[in-house]
């Protein structure tokens, strides 16, 4: 069984992408804060993550950095419809697999997740 966490604050971005990416072989967890995602991360297993970069309790770059330390083979591909600084930006490109701009199109995240969840064995 794949693994899928999603970190962001909005509630209709996290069902939606949990409905697209849930299937009979993928586990999706959501989470609405960045304290919340940490709990997951360090006691299971994920094989991808989708990570907001602005999170109403922390920063998403440097949440991306505490993942990198507790779970290194996960996968992550950072969010936002923000604007982001040439030091986050930095720091994506450093730690993150991939960067996606909000709003996206569902079936092309979708198909990514696929793709990376193909090219990886399971965690777990």
């Amino acid at each position: 069984m794949k693994k899928i966490l999603i970190v962001d604050d909005q509630q209709l971005l996290l069902y939606g992408l949990e409905k697209a990416l849930k299937t009979e072989t993928t586990e999706v967890t959501t989470s609405e804060t960045g304290q919340v995602a940490l709990t997951e991360i360090a006691s299971s297993s994920y094989d991808l993550c989708f990570l907001d970069i602005f999170l109403p309790d922390m920063n998403g770059v440097d949440l991306l950095n505490r993942f990198k330390e507790l779970s290194p083979a996960t996968k992550v591909i950072m969010m936002t419809a923000g604007i982001i600084t040439d030091s986050m930006k930095e720091s994506i490109e450093k730690n993150a697999y991939m960067f996606v701009t909000k709003p996206f199109d569902l079936l092309q995240v979708k198909m990514l997740a696929k793709r990376v969840l193909e090219s990886n064995p399971p965690l777990s």
